[in-house]
């Protein structure tokens, strides 16, 4: 995977993420330009220089902003890793369900790391998976944010409810309202698709269904903008 941008690089440079190498424009410059090179520096990771005549041709037609790394294989987690490889600090993970848009992947990603969530969790087949859209979008967070990929997630639900994580899922119009619902210590966030919602396997595991208020005879929000609203909502009844 090539990611792009100088805020995804700088980002992913910062994670644990193994890089193989950085590649500049030449004549790039700026405070984060700057900390790209020290970042790479730092961590052994070769910087190739490119003239800007070849720019479009080494990093593409992407608002690359003359810079790009190049991401060794990601490592997805499974829910056998919660507790080890993936420590549980905020009691708080994201699920995905069904969601397949990459712009909402990266916008939720970004929301999620920024409310503490611990990771966030995807369908393998029914859903987006990582890619340098969703990277970008997420300004480089969501490759500091440990993605559990799962064939059937409906499963890893169930699975993760016996081991006492209680499931809140969002929906349109049934269920409490978000400004009056209570959070769990440890809470499964499901966020389901802008068209059909959270799959009705998944609806079954649902110990708690939580709705966001709408005015002005707006239907819903969009699945990155509402998780945005809930994940803030999470942290502010918390603290």
């Amino acid at each position: 995977m090539n990611i792009i941008g100088r805020k995804p690089v700088l980002e992913l440079l910062r994670s644990d993420k193994a890089v193989k190498r950085v590649v500049l424009v030449l004549g790039s410059q700026g405070r984060i330009v700057g900390d790209i090179l020290s970042a790479a520096k730092s961590k052994g990771i070769r910087v190739d220089r490119v003239p800007s005549e070849r720019a479009t041709q080494v990093l593409g037609h992407g608002n690359h902003q003359g810079v790009l790394a190049e991401l060794s294989p990601v490592t997805y987690y499974s829910i056998r890793d919660i507790n080890d490889t993936i420590p549980i600090e905020n009691g708080l993970i994201v699920v995905l369900d069904g969601v397949t848009d990459q712009h909402h992947l990266g916008a939720i990603a970004r929301s999620a790391l920024a409310a503490g969530a611990d990771a966030i969790m995807l369908q393998e087949r029914r859903g987006a998976l990582p890619n340098e859209i969703s990277v970008k979008i997420s300004a480089g967070t969501l490759l500091r944010l440990p993605v559990i990929v799962e064939t059937n997630i409906s499963r890893a639900v169930e699975l993760l409810k016996k081991d006492g994580w209680w499931v809140h899922g969002t929906f349109g119009e049934a269920g409490t309202d978000l400004w009056e619902h209570e959070w769990d210590e440890m809470t499964l966030l499901v966020i389901g698709s802008e068209g059909d919602g959270i799959s009705h396997r998944v609806t079954e595991f649902c110990d708690h269904k939580v709705r966001i208020p709408m005015g002005n005879e707006v239907e819903s929000l969009s699945a990155s903008a509402a998780a945005s609203v809930i994940l803030f909502d999470i942290v502010r009844k918390r603290t």
